[in-house]
């Protein structure tokens, strides 16, 4: 097994008569080739020619298979692709609830602070006070959420990057396990989404509050 290209210690070079010996080398097992330009129009060059050579059609694809690693490649985009679009829609339902339950938790806290805020207002508080003290209430909890979630993910990837796969079965393989790497762009745009869900999440509650009559609250029990 090579596991790396430059791994001498692994490759073994001998006569290609003595390898007659070991296997039939009437046919060859298969071919590297490295290109420039359009893989697509270098695997059909490749066909054409290996078609007019062997007497079969190009468009058989049973007569020779072609591994093109571009097309590979470009199918597994499409599945990472496919892959963050779902972990968006979950992101977002998770999001929403999120917010919501923050929006009830400060909706309750007005509810039972009622008294408190008619003795604010009484004693000159204004309405944009009222609104940012419940505003910033909400940031601040968000902001303790936030903070959690994006340690939970550091934790998660740390100990998922512990975890052997490819070094299990070979030597020196350790380069080719998973290793899950947040980028400081996700976190920075993670955190941007996550004040502004707080923001409008803390509006109603804040605005409730702020619009309280003041003679009113201090009557509440």
């Amino acid at each position: 097994m090579q596991e790396s290209e430059d791994d001498v210690n692994r490759q073994i070079y001998i006569p290609f008569n003595t390898m007659s010996d070991l296997k039939d080398t009437q046919y060859v097992d298969g071919i590297w080739l490295s290109y420039t330009g359009d893989n697509q129009l270098a695997e059909k060059g490749l066909r054409e020619t290996l078609a007019a050579a062997h007497h079969f059609r190009p468009s058989d694809h049973n007569a020779i298979y072609v591994a093109n690693l571009m097309s590979e490649l470009r199918q597994f985009n499409i599945l990472s692709l496919a892959l963050q679009v779902l972990l968006s829609l979950v992101g977002a339902l998770t999001l929403g609830i999120a917010g919501i339950g923050l929006m009830n938790i400060m909706l309750v806290a007005v509810q039972q602070r009622t008294r408190e805020i008619g003795v604010e207002k009484a004693l000159g508080a204004r309405r944009r006070h009222i609104m940012l003290q419940f505003l910033a209430e909400a940031m601040a909890i968000t902001g303790v959420g936030g903070l959690c979630g994006i340690l939970l993910a550091y934790l998660i990837a740390a100990m998922v990057g512990r975890i052997p796969f490819y070094s299990a079965l070979a030597q020196h393989a350790e380069a080719a396990d998973i290793r899950l790497i947040i980028s400081p762009v996700s976190v920075i745009v993670a955190t941007l989404i996550l004040a502004i869900t707080g923001l409008v999440s803390g509006m109603i509650p804040a605005i409730r509050a702020a619009n309280l009559d003041p003679i009113e609250a201090l009557r509440y029990e």
